[in-house]
Formats: structure tokens, sequence, C-alpha cells
């Protein structure tokens, strides 16, 4: 597995082996406090396109999916669903998706100290409403600092990134989506995409069975982060 260079440093996971066709499709269920009050006040219809999962489990695609804590209390019963799916495993993606370092897409800054609590926070639902004990971590919009990466350490933790981006966030080009993740994918890629749908990844779910059909017939293999990281 692809790791940061120094080896002082706790690693962080961009990909695993380049010797095998395994690859590794994962899903960040985002959620902010904003997204949360879009829902309630009914400006937006929702924050899970499901149609995603539907095409994952229509195709038998394993997939690892990055809930927020926040999407989890919106959708508990999705939650308890998916853990229970063989094909899916559900990981840490923080509790309300703040920016843990710097200026992250926009994202509200996360609390002085705050880190320890976002992490916990969602562990504990995972484990209270899913039944899982979730042992990947990924910082929202991938932005984080050392000191980030050794609090998710110290908590049993991986920390997982990405190479391969979708680029499916506030993007309605589906062709740009697809292109994005074809070319772009070798052997043990770890691939980024949204599963919350419209306005969020409004043309994920119309790209995704084209994006495995097509990764399949080049000779991958879809698996969890779990296999493709023998965890």
């Amino acid at each position: 597995m692809k790791k940061t260079g120094d080896s002082n440093l706790v690693p962080v996971v961009f990909s695993g082996s380049r010797k095998t066709k395994k690859i590794a499709l994962t899903f960040d269920a985002d959620m902010t406090y904003s997204m949360r009050q879009n829902i309630i006040s009914r400006v937006s219809k929702g924050a899970y396109d499901r149609r995603i999962t539907y095409i994952l489990q229509k195709t038998n695609t394993q997939a690892t999916l990055f809930l927020t804590g926040l999407w989890i209390e919106n959708y508990p019963e999705d939650a308890k669903i998916l853990a229970k799916n063989p094909l899916f495993e559900l990981a840490n993606h923080s509790y309300s998706h703040p920016a843990f370092y710097g200026y992250c897409y926009g994202l509200s800054q996360i609390a002085k100290d705050g880190a320890r609590k976002e992490i916990r926070l969602t562990q504990k639902l995972l484990k209270s409403v899913a039944g899982v004990e979730g042992i990947f971590f990924r910082f929202p919009g991938g932005c984080y600092s050392q000191k980030d990466v050794n609090v998710a350490e110290s908590e049993g933790l991986v920390v997982v990134a990405w190479d391969v981006v979708g680029g499916d966030g506030f993007n309605y080009n589906a062709e740009s989506i697809k292109r994005n993740v074809i070319d772009k994918t070798t052997n043990g890629s770890i691939i980024v995409l949204h599963m919350n749908g419209a306005p969020n990844a409004p043309r994920t779910a119309d790209t995704l069975f084209e994006i495995i059909e097509q990764l399949k017939n080049k000779g991958f293999e879809f698996v969890k982060l779990s296999e493709l990281l023998e965890f």
C-alpha cells in the first residue's frame, strides 16, 4: 500500500498493492449541519441517492462506504441495512464533515481540538446504530495535518485517502466523471465518489453502471478496503 514517505510519520493510505488488479470503490456520505438544515426545511430532498447502492447490488460490486455521523443519524435504518449487506463495509467520515485543516473547499472549520470528538462520535454511531466496528477513517475533503492523522491513529483507525478522484462533487457532466475514473484507475487504486445525490453529487448514479462495467471489462476486481489493504 502507498503511504506517506517519512517513516517517522503515521501513514495515510492512498492505494493498495500495484501487483494485482484489485481496486476499491469508495463512496463518501457527506453531511454538514447546513445540509441537515436544508433537509429539515425541505430546501433539499435528501442526502442519499439510493440508486447508487442499488446499482452496486445489481452488479454485485463490493464497496466501502464512508459515513458521517450526521448522515447516520438522518438515515439510521439505511445505515443498518447497508451494514448487513455483505457487499459493503462501513467506515468513519467524521461527524459533521468540517475542515480539519486549513481552507478545505469552503467547509466550516473544525472546533479547536475538535478532531477527537468528531471521530469518536461517529465511531459510537457506527457501533450503536449500524452494529459495526469501523476501522477506517477519511478526512473530509482530504484536508488534514499530521497532528490530525495522529489523533485518528490513536483512536485505532487507519486513515485512508485515494489516488483516483471521480470529481463528482457538484458536477453535472456525467461523462467527465466517468472519464476521470476510467482513465486514472490502475492496479490497487482507491476511487473516491459520493453517494449524496443532488445537489452535492447530482450525476454519480447516472454514470456508475458504465464505470463498473468498463473497469470490470479491463480485468479489474472490485473489493472492499479491508481486502485491498489486507486488514
